[in-house]
C-alpha cells in the first residue's frame, strides 16, 4: 500500500506525518487543536458544501473542522501543559520561604526568646510615683496654667544635659539607661506643675506619661539644638549657614547597642531612630525661624503631647485631653492679647502646629519601622514594663 503524502483535509503536499491520527499538513492539525479546544463554532453559511482550494486555504472554519473529523483527527491525543514556562517552575528563594529579606534571615538570632537581655525598670516606675505624689519641688506662683508650666521648663532646661561626645568614650548600656532615667522623670516633674493634671487619679497620671515623655522629648531636643546654634551664631551667620550644615557627628565606635540587637548601628537606625548627627536639618531651621518663647514653647509641649495621647488612647484620656488643651489654649489667648498686646497671632500659631504636626508624623514613621523590627526578629531585649516604651512598641 502507498503511504499517503497529501495532507488529507486540503489534500497539498505534506511529508506524511501524521498528526492526531491522519496524515496532515501542520496547518491543518494546528487549526484542529486550536478548534477541538474552543467552545466557539459558526455554522456553514453554504450548507456544508464548501471545499479546500488548490493552496489548502479554507474559507469556512466551520466544513475544515468536519472535514479534520470525517477524516479520523481525534481530540484523544492532545497533551497540554508542555509549554517551557509552565514547566519550568521558578523555586522559592529563601526570603520569600522564610518571610524575612536576605539581608536580616542570616544575622537574625536562633536563639529563644528566654535569652533575651531582661531589663528591670519597676525603681523606675516607684519613682515616677514618687514624684507624682509630692508634685512640683518648689512651688510656682504665675497668673495662669500656662505660664505656670513656662516656668517649670525653664528649671529643667537649666539642669538638662546631653551626652557630650568628647567626654564619653563608650555610650552603651548603662549610658542609654541613665539618659531613659532622666529624660522619663524631667517629663514627670514638668507635669506636675499643671494643676488640672495633678487632680487625675494616678493610674491616669502614670498612664498618660506613657504616652507622653518620649514624644516631649523630641521636640524639646530640637529647641535645645536650635538654642545652642543661635548662642554660637550671630544674626548675620544664621542666615549664612547652608541647609543641612553638619555641626556634629558621633563616631559609630563610640555607641554600643549590642545590648539591644546582634545587628550593628547602622543598621539599626533603619528600625530606631538613633540620632547620631546634629545637622540644620528642615525641623531645626522651622525652630530657628520661630524662636518660641517659653510660653509658646511650653504651649507646643503641652498641645503636642495631650494631642497625641488623646489619640493614642481614646476614650476618658481623649476626653482630659482634649479639656487640657482648651484650657491651655485659652491661657496662650490671653499671653497674646494681654501680655503682648498682639491680637494677630496666627502666622506664629501656624508655624508651631506645622512643627508639631511633623513631629507627630514621624512618629508613626518610626512605629512602622520599629514593627518591622519586631517582625523581623531584630531586638534582643525584653522589659518589665513594656507599656513605659510604648513608642517602642508594634502599632
Amino acid at each position: 500500500m502507498t503511504p499517503l503524502k497529501n495532507c488529507q483535509i486540503c489534500h497539498i503536499p505534506t511529508n506524511g506525518k501524521h498528526h492526531y491520527g491522519v496524515v496532515s499538513c501542520r496547518a491543518c492539525a494546528a487549526f484542529f487543536r486550536r478548534a477541538g479546544c474552543s467552545n466557539r463554532s459558526k455554522k456553514c453559511k453554504k450548507q456544508g458544501i464548501c471545499v479546500a482550494k488548490e493552496d489548502g486555504f479554507f474559507a469556512c472554519k466551520f466544513c475544515r473542522l468536519q472535514k479534520c473529523l470525517n477524516a479520523g483527527m481525534s481530540s484523544e491525543s492532545f497533551q497540554f501543559n508542555r509549554d517551557g514556562y509552565q514547566v519550568a517552575k521558578i523555586p522559592m528563594t529563601m526570603d520569600t520561604f522564610l518571610g524575612k529579606p536576605n539581608f536580616i534571615i542570616f544575622r537574625a538570632s536562633n536563639e529563644t526568646s528566654s535569652s533575651k537581655n531582661f531589663i528591670d525598670v519597676q525603681y523606675l516606675i516607684d519613682r515616677v510615683a514618687q514624684v507624682l505624689q509630692e508634685g512640683p519641688e518648689t512651688p510656682i506662683i504665675s497668673k495662669s496654667k500656662l505660664g505656670k508650666l513656662s516656668l517649670g521648663l525653664r528649671n529643667i532646661q537649666g539642669a538638662t544635659k546631653y551626652p557630650d561626645p568628647k567626654s564619653v568614650e563608650m555610650y552603651g548600656k548603662n549610658e542609654a539607661l541613665a539618659q531613659t532615667e532622666y529624660d522619663i522623670l524631667s517629663v514627670t516633674k514638668w507635669v506636675t506643675h499643671f494643676d488640672e493634671f495633678q487632680k487625675l487619679p494616678h493610674v491616669l497620671k502614670l498612664t498618660m506619661l506613657e504616652g507622653i515623655w518620649n514624644i516631649w522629648w523630641k521636640l524639646e531636643r530640637i529647641s535645645n539644638v536650635a538654642r545652642g546654634i543661635k548662642s554660637n551664631l550671630n544674626e548675620e551667620m544664621l542666615r549664612k549657614l547652608d541647609k543641612d550644615r553638619l555641626f556634629h557627628a558621633w563616631d559609630l565606635k563610640q555607641l554600643d547597642f549590642s545590648w539591644i540587637s546582634k545587628n550593628t548601628v547602622e543598621e539599626l537606625k533603619f528600625f530606631l531612630d538613633i540620632p547620631t548627627e546634629i545637622r540644620l536639618d528642615p525641623m531645626t531651621q522651622l525652630m530657628l525661624d520661630l524662636d518660641p518663647s517659653d510660653i509658646e514653647l511650653s504651649f507646643m509641649l503641652s498641645q503636642l503631647c495631650f494631642h497625641y495621647v488623646g489619640k493614642r488612647f481614646q476614650g476618658e484620656i481623649l476626653k482630659i485631653s482634649e479639656k487640657f488643651q482648651e484650657i491651655l489654649a485659652d491661657d496662650l489667648h490671653d499671653y497674646y492679647t494681654i501680655e503682648m498686646s498682639n491680637p494677630y497671632y496666627m502666622k506664629r500659631l501656624a508655624k508651631m502646629m506645622k512643627i508639631n504636626n511633623q513631629i507627630q508624623l514621624d512618629v508613626y514613621r518610626s512605629k512602622v519601622r520599629i514593627s518591622l523590627g519586631h517582625v523581623f526578629d531584630i531586638f534582643d531585649i525584653e522589659v518589665s514594663h513594656p507599656e513605659l516604651f510604648i513608642d517602642l512598641t508594634p502599632c
